[in-house]
């Protein structure tokens, strides 16, 4: 299915803005909770009835569209994030000439992270950074689509290979058409599954007991070694360690941790991350995307792309300042033994083979990663570098 194809069934050193106390110190184009309270009581503006007497296309060719973009995670403490969703939403806005002004509203403002998905759908947002996990109760097959633990996406360029060449963007699309939501792109966004924990964990024996936030194949896991797992936004996490509704959480890199303030109240930092690249994603609401000119449905195609590349390359920086700023605040950094990582990962890739027969989507996600982890093994282990 290509881009055009797609029809709902019968979408260095930014400055951040510290102008006003109004405004989340965050994405300098965001729209805070306070802020959008303060606008939409203003009311808005009816259209004029010049342009309702024009045709259709005409209207559509000349309109200037206002999309609203819900960011899962700008105004949070994550600079990586903050500073990528700011350049998507200026290069949309200078890429379209000034026919599409974004305003991008910060984390829990207009939708819950598990609201998302739907809220997009229906309208509430047209578009929103988020992650696939988030909607796997109304398309199963996106907790795949986000990770499956030890995967190796450890590059670009090998993700690349499967979403534009192996089939991945279009089991996406189809995946999200009934929905009336069109995913624009993935985006790899930083390491996930490095876990921040109030207490040492040396082997994975040592979460008997703990409680823990976590998702998917990657939390079967962790209940199979006695932990219990709590289930809750990234922006709690900090509440929820400080008050002992958790014990250990997995999230984001460090780039999020050390901009959440963690180690305030954890100490400890494990490591490996179970998913080198958390695969984020930009959606938009399909009908809204249909009734684009095509000009301006390849400007938010584009856009969304060079996202990508923004956000993977920001995290280099930001989490390299990330681990510093982790370790000047007292936090050990524990690594996992070789001989329990190469167990879980086993056991996480039989667990992801034993969902085949699901749904149809599942299968082919199936199909997919496993013809991927293949070709990486023929393609990437002969070209090891040594460091």
């Amino acid at each position: 299915m290509t881009d055009e194809q797609i029809k709902i069934p019968a979408a260095p050193g930014e400055a951040k803005n510290t102008s006003s106390a109004d405004e989340t110190v965050g994405s300098k184009t965001a729209m805070s909770r306070r802020r959008y309270l303060k606008t939409t009581a203003m009311g808005v503006a009816g259209a004029g009835a010049a342009a309702l007497a024009m045709p259709a296309t005409a209207r559509a060719e000349n309109k200037t569209w206002k999309l609203k973009l819900q960011s899962n995670w700008t105004g949070i403490g994550v600079e990586s994030q903050d500073r990528a969703v700011d350049r998507f939403v200026d290069r949309i806005n200078k890429l379209s000439g000034g026919r599409i002004e974004v305003t991008n509203f910060d984390a829990e403002v207009l939708l819950g992270i598990g609201e998302t998905f739907n809220g997009v759908g229906t309208g509430v947002a047209d578009l929103a950074v988020t992650a696939s996990v988030y909607h796997r109760g109304s398309v199963p097959v996106g907790e795949y689509l986000w990770s499956v633990p030890f995967f190796p996406v450890t590059n670009v360029e090998f993700y690349e290979t499967m979403y534009q060449f192996m089939g991945l963007k279009e089991l996406w699309r189809e995946a999200y058409a009934p929905h009336n939501v069109m995913h624009l792109s993935y985006t790899c966004s930083d390491e996930w599954g490095a876990m921040m924990s109030t207490r040492p964990v040396e082997s994975y024996a040592d979460f008997q007991g703990m409680k823990v936030r976590a998702f998917g194949i990657w939390a079967e896991w962790l209940v199979k070694n006695g932990a219990s797992i709590v289930v809750l936004p990234g922006g709690e996490i900090y509440t929820a360690i400080q008050t002992k509704i958790l014990d250990a959480a997995a999230f984001g890199a460090p780039d999020a941790w050390a901009g959440m303030k963690m180690h305030e109240v954890c100490k400890y930092y494990i490591n490996p991350s179970v998913a080198p690249y958390d695969i984020t994603e930009i959606i938009m609401n399909l009908k809204t995307y249909n009734e684009m000119p095509a000009d301006l449905q390849e400007v938010l195609l584009s856009a969304a792309r060079v996202y990508n590349l923004d956000i993977t390359a920001l995290t280099i920086p930001t989490d390299a300042n990330g681990r510093k700023e982790l370790a000047d605040g007292g936090v050990e950094t524990i690594l996992m033994p070789d001989e329990e990582l190469r167990e879980a990962a086993d056991w996480c890739w039989d667990k992801f083979l034993s969902k085949r027969g699901t749904m149809p989507h599942i299968d082919k996600m199936i199909d997919i990663y496993t013809a991927a982890r293949e070709l990486y093994k023929n393609y990437y282990g002969p070209k090891q570098l040594p460091v």
